[in-house]
């Protein structure tokens, strides 16, 4: 038979079980620590990715319907005119697009892709450009005389039918230049991302001038796309007459609570052949 006092610990036991549970919970916490730090700054940068990642994809998506040299850049800032559709004019015949012509009617070649979408009224070139009517481009170069920020060769869409489009390009007298692939382009609205940390912008349908605005003055569409930016570069290279332009955009986004920063660069080919 057992006597009472041999039974349980002493105390001495006691603070040695305690000391060795110490040490193996500080040990375990120290082997933990690391992942799971790592895990939450992977967490943490991928949202940052995310962020950055989807508003480089909005800008790459709209940068690609530029209007053939209408791509401009002026400090952290890129405008462009942007293509609602587009085809080919007929050359020859009773309903040709004919280039000695202030206001006229031609016909174009197959169905477009939005037709439905042209919107059309009674007005000249400035009615056009103030975003009252969709425009219509032909042989954009961005060079003197056949620039559509200028007014050279873009006029407003007056009227459609089937297969025809009714143009009006006062006060300018004719379209300065035939394309030599019979193109013609619709625009429906310049638009312009700008950089101002901590912010980048979305502007459309504002008025079209020949100096770029930044920012646009009286847009009507004004989004934000980034509320995390830290800093933003924007290049363009216009390329030649057998090459592309090409698009860098760089920006960086940070979370400032938590010390974080993640840098993409995205680069754009565009087609400047009008």
């Amino acid at each position: 038979m057992l006597d009472m006092k041999d039974k349980g610990f002493t105390l001495i036991e006691l603070v040695i079980v305690i000391l060795l549970l110490g040490i193996l919970s500080f040990t375990l916490i120290n082997i933990l620590h690391g992942p799971m730090e790592a895990f939450v700054d992977v967490q943490q940068r991928a949202q940052l990715v995310d962020i950055a990642e989807t508003a480089l994809q909005r800008m790459t998506r709209e940068i690609r319907l530029a209007l053939p040299n209408s791509i401009r850049i002026s400090g952290s800032a890129i405008e462009f005119l942007r293509t609602l559709d587009g085809g080919r004019y007929r050359k020859q015949g009773a309903n040709r697009l004919k280039f000695n012509k202030q206001s006229d009617m031609f016909e174009f070649l197959g169905p477009l892709n939005n037709f439905g979408g042209i919107d059309v009224g009674a007005g000249t070139q400035p009615d056009c450009m103030n975003d009252t009517v969709d425009c219509m481009v032909v042989f954009n170069t961005g060079q003197p005389g056949a620039d559509a920020y200028n007014g050279d060769n873009i006029a407003a869409i007056t009227a459609k039918a089937a297969s025809t489009l009714s143009f009006d390009l006062t006060p300018v007298t004719k379209f300065p230049f035939e394309s030599p692939r019979q193109r013609f382009f619709v625009v429906d609205t310049p638009v312009s991302f700008v950089c101002s940390v901590p912010n980048i912008r979305r502007y459309s349908h504002y008025t079209i001038t020949g100096v770029q605005p930044v920012p646009p003055v009286g847009a009507t569409s004004n989004n934000l796309l980034i509320d995390q930016l830290s800093s933003c570069s924007m290049e363009y290279d216009p390329g030649t007459a057998t090459r592309g332009g090409l698009v860098t955009i760089s920006i960086t986004v940070q979370n400032t609570n938590l010390g974080q920063s993640v840098t993409l660069l995205q680069q754009v080919h565009v087609d400047n052949q009008p």
